[in-house]
């Protein structure tokens, strides 16, 4: 009777083991998703920041060479900013179809990535 209840003590003590183990898994899962998250997400931002930063300067290079070849430096500004325009309408009308679900499946894709 006296090793039926340390066996069974034993097993208790092996499944409580397991399953703090268990959590404890979990738990570092859960890190290590959130720290690729968030290491994709300041990456992505500073990534952003840099093409917002390069679009200006060629945005405005090439309106102020646009508008010194037409002879009004205006004129290659507006030029510019109405290609931009264009640019910006046709990604609004895409982004539904075609960019939002893309963008979706790649955020996916690096949660549920296992190897780097």
């Amino acid at each position: 009777m006296e090793e039926e209840k340390k066996s069974g003590e034993k097993i208790l003590d092996l499944a409580g083991d397991m399953v703090e183990n268990y959590r404890n898994l979990i738990t570092l899962k859960v890190i290590e998703q959130s720290s690729r998250v968030g290491s994709v997400s300041i990456m992505g931002i500073i990534m952003l920041v840099v093409s917002v930063f390069v679009l200006l300067f060629v945005g405005l290079g090439f309106g102020w060479w646009l508008g010194e070849s037409l002879g009004n430096i205006k004129a290659g500004f507006f030029i510019v900013g109405g290609a931009y325009a264009i640019i910006l309408v046709v990604l609004i009308l895409i982004s539904k179809k075609m960019l939002l679900p893309a963008l979706r499946d790649m955020i996916i894709k690096k949660i549920y990535e296992e190897d780097q």
